[in-house]
């Protein structure tokens, strides 16, 4: 066959791969072999389910054969084409009598899953799923490479190569010159298995930029193709004035396709090991994930109530029993109150909570049993708490009962000389079993509108205190109407009543009444109707566009309905802002109710400009006839005008911005709530600073006043360098409760941030800390 830049173009028939076994190779006409030149044909297409013949498709600049039964050889831009696998080589020789191909001069191949091979020379089999390299290098998934002397290829899914280096670095600059990696791994042998989807070292050293720095006889990293397998993540290695040195090594462990688990075991010079781990599971009939930990630990002498053995078991999770049948928990328990600050333990990954004020202070457990219909749901619930406070519980001469955030009652000799400890918090603290809920939703057809029929039943125990039972039936009605001109209106009305038991009255310290039973039964009728009127508008103008929307609503229900009498157990936390403005019941929970006749206003506004700032702006307040007894004073509600609510929100594009949300009284114009985050994202700097301030609007349960500044900044100082400064402060003391000091590196591969934490959290048994801490990444093998 003559020698030209014309591309020829042989089929064959390959006699390892067809279940045929060896087939004469066949040559077509001249006329029909060539082709336009630098047209490629089209690779064949994938093996036959039923065993039949692949093609092998050369093309090259020149394909020649002596005779028949000698190899056939192809010189210049080789490609060959073997179903989705493809190879390209200076020189290709294929023998088909023994189905054994070689390639010589810048070999390339190209698999199903579009990862790449290179090498001087490949001895392949004929289907080129076996083979034998030099100068072997691989192109892997997500940028990893891998290179080596020599390479054999087995059973196309493991690949032994001998003398090799990898790493998932860059190892290129910009400008296409050759670099020293970030990190590499080289070893005397090296193994790729593909079914296992392993990486195996074996004589291996660990190198960061060119050093070597760790020797191990045996390393396994997972292959870079995988999303998820078994190995170790990231380390965090710190030390600290708490815990001496630490070291926390955390392991994956990859079950199946629906479960896995992570492994944690943290140790520290001081304390011994924490062990602790996280187990996590999804299939079709629900999701389970269980967290705990537990430590031997030795008291000091000077320590008070805390145990020998310390602990913590955090799970959440639900199963379903057919379509509708649902059962699930939420448990939250530790040994001891300060276990979770002084070993820094969470609620990670799933089991992550958002902040909950009410709960600032205090774990809770809920089980739970649910059937849901197409409008039916009926819920039991059970709740126990465990209170992390410092807290004792005073009785004083008067036969009042009083809870301080103290280890005794010593605060309050000075007024009271013959005050007293009272009995253990833990036994005045409520289990909440059972709490049952049936809610059915219809639309009434002769009125129009939705309705919704509801029954709570509550029943709290104590140890060591009051025990109260509620049940509560309502009846909600509401009807939304829209005009054509674009005035909404919202007429609802309520039939609610409260029936509620008290028993062991003189125990606790929650009853407020100035006498009462030991034992006591009280009800209250609760209905409430009301009407609310809203009318967005919106204006295109020139260069944005303008929002408003007025909004007033009506409500009158009787007042009185939460005298002395009644305890507030489920209510206590109620967060007064301008989303919760237009709720015609303010209450939490069920214990209490918004009682009187009162009008909601508000209005918000907004503007969009069109050269990427955005302004969000609302306010309102409430107006009553009458007080209320419903909430604590300090809460901005209860009185005939409320504190103004609302909230100022201000946003360049993605470079800074500013949101707030506010409470500010009505008499004097003091800011008694604000929340404020405001973020910047310029040049090379990034950061964000968020301003808290609760006032004593929690006191019920036992909050106080909080004001606190916190703010996160981290200038980039060069590509790959970055420093930063952490800190929170507690502005009502003065008081700095922590600071960090950030330094970091990343690029393409890996990651390492060095971190100094000066932290001032002190309660018994828990003294301030300095820590340093260390937690680094390397891409694809400690990830």
């Amino acid at each position: 066959m003559p020698a030209s830049r014309t591309i020829a173009r042989l089929l064959a028939t390959s006699a390892l791969a067809g279940a045929a076994g060896a087939a004469p190779f066949a040559a077509f006409a001249q006329t029909e072999a060539l082709m336009t030149v630098g047209e490629r044909p089209a690779a064949p297409a994938p093996a036959p389910a039923d065993g039949a013949s692949e093609r092998i498709l050369f093309e090259a600049d020149s394909v020649s054969r002596e005779t028949e039964t000698s190899p056939i050889v192809a010189q210049g831009n080789v490609r060959a084409y073997f179903g989705e696998r493809f190879l390209k080589a200076d020189r290709l020789t294929f023998d088909e009598a023994t189905n054994i191909a070689v390639a010589e001069g810048n070999v390339s191949i190209t698999d199903e899953d579009r990862q790449t091979v290179f090498a001087g020379r490949v001895e392949l089999t004929g289907d080129l799923r076996d083979g034998v390299a030099e100068n072997f290098s691989a192109l892997l998934a997500d940028n990893a490479r891998l290179a080596a002397a020599s390479a054999v290829r087995e059973q196309d899914s493991r690949t032994q190569l001998k003398k090799a280096v990898y790493t998932a670095c860059d190892v290129c600059n910009d400008e296409g010159d050759g670099k020293t990696p970030t990190w590499r791994i080289k070893a005397l042998k090296v193994t790729r298995d593909e079914e296992r989807k392993v990486v195996r070292f074996t004589h291996a050293f660990l190198e960061l930029k060119g050093v070597p720095i760790l020797y191990a006889p045996f390393l396994q990293a997972p292959d870079p193709s995988v999303e998820r397998q078994s190995g170790f993540l990231t380390p965090l290695i710190g030390a600290s004035s708490r815990l001496g040195f630490n070291l926390e090594l955390p392991y994956y462990l990859a079950i199946s396709n629906h479960q896995d688990a992570t492994f944690s075991p943290k140790y520290t010079t001081r304390d011994g090991v924490l062990w602790q781990g996280e187990y996590r599971r999804r299939d079709d009939s629900g999701y389970h994930v269980l967290q705990g930990g537990f430590i031997d630990f030795t008291p000091n002498a000077g320590d008070v109530d805390v145990p020998g053995a310390r602990w913590h078991v955090f799970a959440q999770g639900y199963r379903n029993f057919g379509a509708k049948w649902q059962a699930g928990y939420d448990v939250e328990r530790v040994s001891d109150d300060t276990y979770l600050r002084r070993y820094d333990v969470q609620r990670r990954g799933d089991l992550r909570k958002e902040l909950d004020t009410s709960l600032t202070n205090r774990l809770r457990t809920n089980t739970y049993v649910r059937w849901r219909g197409e409008d039916t749901q009926f819920r039991a619930d059970s709740y126990t708490f465990q209170d992390l406070r410092t807290v004792s519980v005073c009785d004083l001469s008067t036969g009042e009962r009083l809870s301080i955030n103290a280890t005794d009652c010593s605060s309050l000799a000075a007024t009271d000389p013959l005050v007293r400890l009272a009995p253990e918090i833990a036994r005045l603290t409520p289990y909440a079993l059972p709490v049952l809920d049936f809610r059915h939703r219809f639309r009434p057809e002769f009125i129009g509108g939705e309705a919704l029929v509801n029954v709570n039943f509550a029943s709290l125990q104590r140890t060591g205190g009051v025990d109260t039972r509620r049940l509560t039936a309502s009846a909600l009605w509401e009807r939304e109407h829209i005009t054509a001109g674009g005035h909404r209106f919202n007429a609802f009305a309520e039939l609610r009543g409260d029936l509620f038991r008290y028993e062991d009255l003189d125990e606790g310290t929650e009853n407020r009444a100035a006498e009462a039973d030991d034992n006591r039964l009280d009800g209250r009728f609760a209905p409430t109707v009301g009407v609310e009127w809203s009318y967005p508008l919106t204006k295109s103008i020139a260069g944005g566009r303008l929002f408003i929307e007025p909004r007033v609503q009506l409500v009158a229900s009787p007042a009185d309905r939460n005298g002395a009498d009644i305890i507030n157990e489920d209510s206590q936390s109620v967060e007064y802002d301008y989303a919760g403005l237009f709720d015609y019941n303010k209450a939490s929970g069920f214990d209490a109710f918004e009682d009187g006749q009162r009008m909601n206003a508000g209005v918000a506004v907004a503007a969009a400009l069109d050269n990427g700032l955005k302004i969000e702006g609302e306010v309102g307040q409430q107006f009553r006839l009458q007080e209320s007894a419903a909430f604590d004073p300090a809460t901005g509600l209860g009185e005939e005008r409320s504190d103004f609510v609302g909230a100022l929100n201000i946003r360049y594009k993605n470079v800074v911005g500013v949101e707030n949300r506010f409470r500010i009284d009505d008499d004097d114009a003091s800011l008694d709530r604000a929340e404020s985050t405001a973020y910047l994202n310029i040049w090379r700097l990034r950061g964000n600073l968020t301003y808290t301030r609760l006032s004593e609007e929690l006191s019920i349960a036992g909050l106080t006043r909080r004001e606190e500044l916190n703010g996160l900044f981290r200038m980039k100082i060069t590509d790959h360098w970055n420093a930063g400064v952490g800190w929170r402060q507690d502005l009502v003391t003065d008081r700095l409760i922590r600071q960090d000091f950030i330094l970091g590196y990343q690029d393409e591969c890996s990651s390492i941030e060095l971190t100094y934490r000066r932290d001032r959290t002190t309660d018994v048994g828990l003294e301030a800390d300095n820590a340093f801490l260390v937690r680094f990444t390397l891409r694809s093998l400690v990830d």
